[in-house]
């Protein structure tokens, strides 16, 4: 009877005009929850996600630009900060372009472009130095900015701050801007970003992160970008909560503030804004010191066609209120050794006792791909091989998210005595903050993969998991069990899964 009201209220559900569905009706048992009503932050964000934006879309009130576009040239004899700063000055109030030659000068001042200015030099010959100033170029409150073909340098002391920042902007491209070694991070996207566009743009050697996206930044596209060697993650998506005191533009106050608390997230609140509809396409993401993506709290998030590799932590999170994202033809490899992390940071993990290996990493390495708290999230048709932890990792409260069509291979590399790893674990973990969910991941598919080569298990399920398919997948090669399945007989559904010692 509980099962068949159960599919009566999930066939109401879906026969609701699209716009004002709630989430799903889902079984008070799987959640441990004593009341009737079910009450997950996560899905009370998706209907207020969903709600805000059914509304018009929103007007920028930019001008539009005339076909004869003012442009100014910096001559190579003259290119230095002042005439730069000059030139800009000059342009109409509706912008124009102006062009700036081979060469490179160096600014202590913040570069400002307003609505309608095009900033273009010559391709890997044109480079601004910006020396100890907070935020180098800055895109503040405009629209139809244009930045193409500039190599920019962030020098002076660690703090966060940003080579380039854009907050409540629109309409903003960045064409081939390479960025080299900031003094935190590279591309900053915060509070109310829409329709920007990345093509081709670099950022090597971050002192914190390659690319960030705070809060409300929506439909942004990174198209071919790179984000290699950065001290934390390749790019970082969050819905970073502030203070009352601390208001969302007042950078200045922002700077220490989150200095003290990033890597340290708390649990989100459904109201709080979050990158939204943001997609990022044919970019590589490795050898970063902790993760290639992390997202904390994102909705719709496309990641297609990229390459996640050698991140010292995991290739890529969904995690702490993050739903519908699909991650699809990318190849995630070499992740999650942790052999760069301090004592501090193992502490804050959680994993200081978990012990060392003989080469100084942790014994508890990290997964391809890991999801937290996060629902309704698609990963399909990706090569998933070597990381040292779990290929794909299932740690608590994941719901309703497919696995599909991966190739995951000889994951499990960092196997030692105190841990064993597997293609795809599907599991639940205690909490890490007294508000997070834990209830055991549930209602999740594993079909129609290739699981090859020396996991523990090609599949395993921890106690207290239910209502997962795991279905029509190809596994060779487990050392212990194709499934290792330690949950109560039926309360999965796994079926025609293929176990032949051989592969195909």
């Amino acid at each position: 009877m509980f099962k068949l009201s159960l599919l009566i209220k999930k066939i109401v559900w879906f026969l609701k005009p699209k716009k004002n569905r709630p989430p799903p009706p889902v079984p008070e048992s799987q959640f441990n929850l004593q009341s009737t009503q079910i009450e997950w932050a996560l899905f009370e964000r998706m209907r207020l996600a969903a709600q805000a934006n059914s509304q018009p879309a929103r007007d920028n009130g930019s001008m539009s630009q005339a076909d004869e576009v003012p442009l100014r040239v910096i001559p190579p004899d003259d290119f230095n900060a002042n005439r730069l700063f000059s030139e800009i000055a000059a342009l109409p109030e509706n912008g124009g372009e102006v062009h700036l030659p081979a060469g490179r000068i160096e600014l202590t001042e913040t570069l400002k472009l307003r609505t309608g200015v095009s900033l273009v030099g010559v391709l890997g010959m044109t480079e601004l130095v910006f020396k100890d100033i907070d935020f180098g170029l800055m895109i503040q409150g405009d629209n139809r900015v244009r930045v193409e073909n500039i190599r920019i340098r962030h020098q002076g002391t660690n703090k966060f701050c940003a080579a380039i920042l854009v907050t409540r902007a629109s309409d903003i491209l960045f064409s081939q801007v390479e960025i080299l070694a900031p003094r935190a991070v590279g591309f900053l996207f915060s509070d109310e970003v829409y329709r920007a566009r990345l093509e081709r743009c670099t950022v090597y050697e971050a002192d914190i992160v390659g690319f960030m996206m705070i809060r409300d930044v929506q439909d942004t596209v990174l198209d071919s970008c790179i984000a290699e060697r950065c001290k934390q993650s390749g790019i970082f998506l969050t819905d970073l909560k502030l203070p009352p005191e601390i208001e969302p533009l007042d950078f200045q106050a922002q700077i220490h503030y989150t200095t003290e608390i990033i890597g340290n997230f708390g649990p989100f609140s459904p109201a709080d804004p979050a990158p939204y509809r943001n997609t990022l396409i044919n970019c590589s993401f490795r050898h970063n010191r902790k993760m290639g993506i992390t997202t904390d709290g994102v909705g719709y998030l496309r990641v297609i066609n990229c390459v996640i590799a050698e991140n010292d932590c995991e290739g890529i999170t969904i995690d702490n209120g993050s739903w519908y994202c699909q991650v699809q033809n990318c190849h995630i490899y070499g992740n999650g050794k942790r052999a760069l992390q301090h004592q501090i940071e193992l502490t804050q993990d959680f994993v200081e006792d978990m012990g060392l290996m003989a080469d100084g990493s942790s014994q508890a390495k990290l997964p391809g791909i890991s999801l937290d708290n996060a629902a309704y999230t698609r990963i399909e048709n990706n090569c998933i091989d070597g990381n040292y932890g779990d290929g794909v990792k299932f740690v608590r409260s994941v719901y309703s998210c497919t696995v599909a069509n991966n190739l995951i291979v000889d994951n499990n590399r960092g196997v030692n005595k105190k841990f064993h790893f597997f293609g795809v674990l599907i599991g639940v973990a205690q909490r890490q903050h007294s508000e997070q969910s834990d209830f055991a991941s549930c209602y999740n598919q594993i079909v129609k993969n290739d699981i090859l080569g020396v996991h523990h298990a090609g599949v395993h399920l921890l106690p207290g998991t239910t209502g997962n398919m795991v279905q029509d997948n190809h596994i060779v090669g487990a050392t212990f069990a194709a499934i290792e399945d330690h949950t109560t007989v039926g309360t999965n559904l796994i079926k025609n899964n293929d176990f032949s010692k051989r592969f195909c």
